[in-house]
């Protein structure tokens, strides 16, 4: 406080060279004897957290064992595509195999799907962490695909389709009982269509489940 005050005295009241040099000297002394403290220097803040290991440091089951839960994350998001039936009749161009990622997607999953293994083969296990890497590569591309595309790519008959089943299913939605379970049967004849012309994986798990909730509606 001290030093502050005699720089602010002096700053209000110019006292020529002289004064000058012994104000100097006294802020000098000020710091030497710890009353006044040099400003710290700024520091930038840093994440304090863990940092998850580099892949060059683990072991090669560490590896692989990285490998089978990223291979399994894979297969989930993959999975939404044909669990979901709006997923389906939104983004066909997942399943548009005339599309460059779509077709890496599908070589890359069957690739990292035939190295898999139960147990940690180290045999294998390299060329298992190198395909799952490509595949997740390959993932990310085919599904960055189909979310932009949507059904843009599809003829204008095959576009309705789409758009139709989307409208029914929201129908569904919002009924109840025997009227729910005739929409969702439309949305299953819609995508039996869909599916004869290539456009939708034929049979998904997602048509399935839409007929058990038809089969539930009725019954409710």
């Amino acid at each position: 406080m001290a030093g502050v005050a005699l720089v602010a005295l002096f700053a209000v009241r110019p006292w020529g060279p002289v004064p000058m040099y012994v104000v100097g000297a006294v802020l000098l002394l000020l710091v030497a004897g710890g009353l006044i403290r040099p400003a710290a220097k700024a520091t930038s803040a840093r994440p304090t957290g863990p940092t998850p290991p580099r892949e060059s440091t683990l072991s090669p089951r560490a590896r692989w064992e990285r490998a089978c839960a990223r291979h399994d994350e894979v297969l989930s998001a993959y999975g939404r595509y044909e669990l979901d039936p709006e997923m389906l009749l939104r983004f066909p161009a997942m399943w548009d195999l005339s599309a460059a990622p779509v077709v890496a997607f599908q070589d890359a999953l069957e690739q990292a799907s035939e190295l898999r293994t139960d147990t940690f083969d180290r045999a294998v296990s390299g060329e298992y962490v190198d395909a799952v890497a490509a595949l997740r590569t390959t993932w990310a591309a085919a599904d960055r695909y189909a979310r932009t595309t949507g059904t843009s790519g599809l003829g204008f008959d095959d576009a309705k389709d789409c758009e139709r089943g989307l409208k029914l299913l929201r129908h569904a939605e919002g009924t109840e009982a025997a009227e729910q379970a005739t929409y969702l049967r439309q949305v299953v004849a819609t995508l039996d269509r869909l599916a004869d012309r290539g456009i939708v994986a034929s049979r998904p798990p997602a048509r399935a489940e839409l007929e058990r909730r038809a089969q539930r509606a009725i019954g409710s």
